[in-house]
């Protein structure tokens, strides 16, 4: 079982592990062995501050032996995770360290993996497949609009939630987009050799968003066929079958279900086709109408939000609600969760301003509004607001803490990639920063 799965084990597993019993860090009792990787172990655990089940990704800390440089794959993978929010993609809750480990807070996939749903002759029917295939484009697309590429999707990576829905997990061999990774991004040999690209074979660089589109179809194929498009003893041979896109489907394959199949595993990543093609096409679209296609390529985006306001930022709403204390400035962020310590993640910024609360987060609606973002706000509320992509990535949320009648603090968290970096520039940070004084008499 791959490290990063977070699936619910068998009774024959569970309990393995000494540590069943533990309490991390007075927060999390874990319970028994998940999966264990070369580097990593997932236990089941239960958070005793709400009772939710979690699970738990365990690293040896690679700072522990005085390793303070590089890019350590630890980081990067929380720095991928952290940029990510979606239905369909296992979340990172929070990063726990001790002297000797690092501890990743995942979604529990209580579903398990999503082959388990496979019939007895080891494959899908074909709604079923094109069901999870949805799903598995609608988060595979996102990551794209975040910059984030998997370059590992394959079943093992396809987990289940407790609702049977699908869950992408494991970023380990992930990398995202950013001027310091451009080079590993389009020229690191990754993936699994059986789901591997062409392109990648090739060692001529590649585009990482083609390469996940490459998997996925070898998934759809192994989804409805029971068995991979590109299969030989000889690894060499198949190979050769990969780079040359020699595959055959199986008569049961539908005419249009065929014609996907062949745009995907189409050998040229010039002309293979892409997401937003997927998207577009007969099989894909089969049975739903256009509404129903946004709402899956969302992913429920619109509901997770709500849920990320309801559950995510209660000590924040709380300051929100009452003049701020030496105390609360002092400890602004979570003392457990050490995730702004890894990698690079959306950045902060803080703002003493000496308006209400009020007129800077219309600034802020205003902003967004000219840039074609959504605006989400609790009604009632003087904040936090978030601002949304169409893709549903947030680019910003902007909250105003009261400090004393005079001086409010406003915290801007911003998005990753060059789009949000350009309106946090050139749109938020005019919107958040102080007026001057003429403009601040005028409207007094």
């Amino acid at each position: 079982m791959s490290p990063a799965t977070g699936s619910v084990p068998s009774a024959a597993t569970a309990g393995v592990e000494a540590a069943a019993g533990t309490v991390l860090l007075g927060r999390y009792e874990l319970g028994g062995l998940l999966g264990r990787g070369a580097s990593a172990k997932v236990y089941l655990a239960r958070d005793l501050l709400t009772g939710r089940s979690v699970a738990i990704k365990s690293f040896p800390n690679p700072r522990a032996g005085g390793d303070s440089g590089g890019d350590q794959p630890i980081e990067r993978e929380a720095a991928i995770l952290r940029r990510l929010r979606h239905r369909h993609v296992v979340r990172l809750h929070e990063i726990l360290a001790t002297r000797k480990k690092v501890h990743f807070v995942l979604d529990l996939a209580a579903g398990g993996e999503l082959f388990s749903l496979v019939d007895a002759s080891g494959r899908m029917a074909e709604p079923m497949a094109r069901h999870y295939f949805r799903q598995l484009v609608s988060a595979v697309r996102y990551c794209h609009a975040r910059g984030v590429f998997h370059r590992d999707i394959k079943p093992e990576n396809l987990l289940l939630d407790a609702a049977g829905d699908l869950k992408v997990a494991d970023f380990g061999l992930g990398a995202y987009s950013s001027s310091d990774h451009q080079q590993e991004l389009r020229h690191t040999l990754c993936g699994t050799p059986a789901y591997v690209a062409p392109e990648i074979l090739s060692k001529k660089g590649y585009d990482p968003g083609k390469v996940d589109v490459w998997s996925c179809g070898v998934v759809l194929f192994v989804l409805a066929a029971g068995y991979l498009p590109f299969n030989d003893a000889s690894l060499v041979n198949m190979y050769r079958k990969i780079y040359a896109g020699k595959f055959r489907c199986p008569s049961w394959f539908s005419p249009s279900l065929r014609h996907l199949v062949r745009r995907i595993l189409d050998p040229n990543p010039a002309t293979r086709i892409d997401a937003d093609g997927i998207m577009s096409h007969p099989w894909f679209c089969d049975g739903a109408t256009d509404d129903d296609i946004v709402h899956i390529m969302r992913g429920g985006h619109d509901e997770e939000a709500q849920a990320w306001l309801k559950t995510e930022f209660k000590h924040e709403d709380d300051l929100m609600a009452r003049d701020m204390t030496a105390f609360d400035i002092l400890t602004f962020s979570s003392g457990s969760d050490l995730s702004a310590m890894f990698g690079a993640g959306p950045g902060k910024e803080r703002v003493f301003v000496s308006e209400p609360a009020t007129a800077i987060l219309g600034r802020v609606e205003d902003a967004a509004k000219k840039e074609g973002y959504r605006v989400i706000r609790r009604e009632g509320k003087k904040g936090p607001v978030y601002l949304e992509e169409e893709s549903g990535g947030i680019v910003a949320k902007v909250a105003v803490f009261k400090i004393a009648d005079a001086v409010s603090v406003v915290e801007v968290v911003k998005g990753d990639g060059v789009e949000a970096a350009l309106f946090w520039k050139e749109r938020l940070q005019p919107a958040v920063k102080p007026l001057p004084l003429p403009a601040l008499l005028s409207s007094s």
